[in-house]
């Protein structure tokens, strides 16, 4: 089985661009088992999303489109799953937030993530650096109208990671690869900053153990890759058009291709 893995396509702004990011994989496309978007698909997903799933419908069928929420992705509206999820459920396809999806002998752990900002040692100093340069807490909303605060993202971080803690748990034979939109290592941050917190967890010990045979994710737009206990470690982010020089497409988009029994 033929499953595709990437993140941050931003397709609205793609779009803006005139280009295109799928034209250079059409083949691997129409031979895919599984479409599986780890975050950023596009902002203002009730005026975007559709938009964004009727495109790739021509290419894919929407039963095997999976899309994992990242931040932008939440732009424009509030943290509400429900209404992504029926987005997607009105164009066929499938959200994949707190989903376990099951390809042949692989299993597949899909949720956000965020962060828990202590990368540096110090949450609260991370917290006030993003309130003030990351844009998430602006342009998204909480039900009550107020911008969304770094401890709202914190807790759906310890929600995420208690979830993937017990699934992983759980008995499987075959690879258990987690999908998430946040990275899960300093490994895989890059360049440290006063914001790499907002981009990035210190995971390795809860990767220590419970071993995931494989992570694939995003956010950062900095295509890293490295093995952490062995295990291969996968930036999979596409972009903002003006970070893929023209005909660079298909290699960024395909470091998440990965084969499968079925």
């Amino acid at each position: 089985m033929n499953i595709l893995i990437t993140a941050d396509l931003h397709l609205d702004l793609w779009a803006d661009a005139g280009r295109d990011p799928f034209a250079g994989i059409l083949p691997v496309l129409r031979d895919l088992d599984a479409l599986i978007f780890a975050g950023d698909l596009a902002n203002d997903p009730q005026r975007n999303w559709p938009r964004a799933l009727a495109r790739l419908d021509r290419l894919v069928s929407p039963a095997r489109i999976w899309v994992i929420p990242g931040n932008h992705d939440y732009y424009g509206a509030t943290l509400d799953d429900g209404v992504l999820a029926q987005i997607t459920t009105e164009t066929g396809a499938h959200l994949a937030q707190k989903s376990v999806l099951t390809f042949g002998s692989c299993r597949l752990l899909c949720c956000t993530l965020w962060t828990h900002f202590a990368l540096l040692g110090d949450p609260g100093a991370a917290m006030e650096r993003a309130v003030m340069a990351m844009a998430d807490y602006g342009r998204i909303r909480r039900e009550d109208g107020d911008p969304v605060l770094p401890e709202d993202t914190a807790a759906i971080h310890r929600d995420h990671l208690d979830w993937l803690t017990h699934e992983i748990a759980k008995p499987w034979r075959g690879q258990t690869i987690v999908v998430t939109h946040h990275a899960p290592s300093a490994a895989v941050a890059g360049q440290m900053s006063s914001l790499s917190p907002a981009f990035a967890s210190d995971l390795d010990g809860w990767i220590d153990a419970h071993r995931p045979d494989s992570w694939f994710f995003g956010h950062t737009h900095r295509p890293l890759s490295t093995r952490i206990r062995g295990a291969p470690f996968v930036n999979v982010s596409l972009g903002y058009p003006d970070e893929v020089p023209d005909g660079g497409e298909a290699e960024a988009m395909l470091r998440g291709l990965i084969f499968t029994d079925a």
